[in-house]
């Protein structure tokens, strides 16, 4: 009786220390998969090893519970792989339209909208927050200044779409653009300015006058503009 307890316990033991083990590594895996991350896998699979045994020493003895373990340490892993691959075709598949929303989408979007009217140069893409996906709008204008525009979106299709939160303005003015022999550009920033809705309104209403709220725009442009557009898109 008092063996049978003691090997409850260790099994017990084995298993949540296992899961633990595996919920760790696996999220060391998941942040860093692209770094093809050696360690976090041998603890995925070390895991797999420890949580396996657990459940086997309640049904074999030792031996063959620790063989078995031994066994599911590489099945783990690929396992491992499976799931990875997995969420993410599964996550492509679900953000499949959104690229398309970005570009079909603007008229949906108060503040990208207003971007296209007052500026020539202004492109639109989706990137992906903590909790939705982002609609992003990009201008460039005066030879200097680019101004960007996130705001967090529902996306239903290629042309359905809302706004879930307010919008974030982000205006950088450029000191120096250089291109290196290779065709690489580098760009320096001078100012920068971080406004919301309110402040974007009154800029609006005076036409791309952003000395309304307190931005003076320089009328000389820098060299190389072209160049740091184009790098950008």
């Amino acid at each position: 009786m008092q063996r049978s307890l003691l090997r409850s316990t260790a099994a017990m033991a084995l298993i949540v220390f296992g899961a633990a083990m595996g919920f760790i590594s696996f999220e060391l895996v998941s942040n860093r998969f692209g770094n093809t991350d050696t360690l976090g896998l041998f603890l995925f699979g070390l895991a797999g090893c420890v949580f396996v045994t657990g459940v086997a020493l309640f049904f074999l003895r030792l031996p063959r519970a620790i063989l078995v373990g031994i066994i599911a340490a590489p099945l783990s892993v690929v396992l491992l792989f499976v799931l990875y691959w997995v969420t993410l075709f599964t996550t492509a598949f679900q953000n499949r339209n959104h690229q398309d929303f970005a570009a079909n989408g603007v008229s949906q979007i108060q503040p990208a909208r207003q971007m296209d009217e007052l500026f020539d140069e202004c492109h639109h893409y989706i990137t992906y927050g903590k909790e939705s996906p982002l609609f992003n709008s990009v201008a460039y204008f005066g030879d200097r200044y680019q101004l960007t525009m996130q705001v967090p979106v529902n996306i239903q299709s290629k042309t359905s779409g809302s706004v879930t939160g307010e919008p974030n303005f982000y205006l950088n003015e450029i000191e120096t653009i250089t291109v290196s022999p290779s065709g690489g550009v580098g760009t320096s920033y001078s100012r920068n300015l971080h406004f919301g809705s309110t402040e974007w309104q009154k800029v609006f209403e005076a036409k791309g006058d952003f000395s309304t709220i307190g931005f003076d725009i320089k009328p000389t442009g820098v060299a190389n503009f072209q160049k740091h557009v184009d790098a950008s898109r």
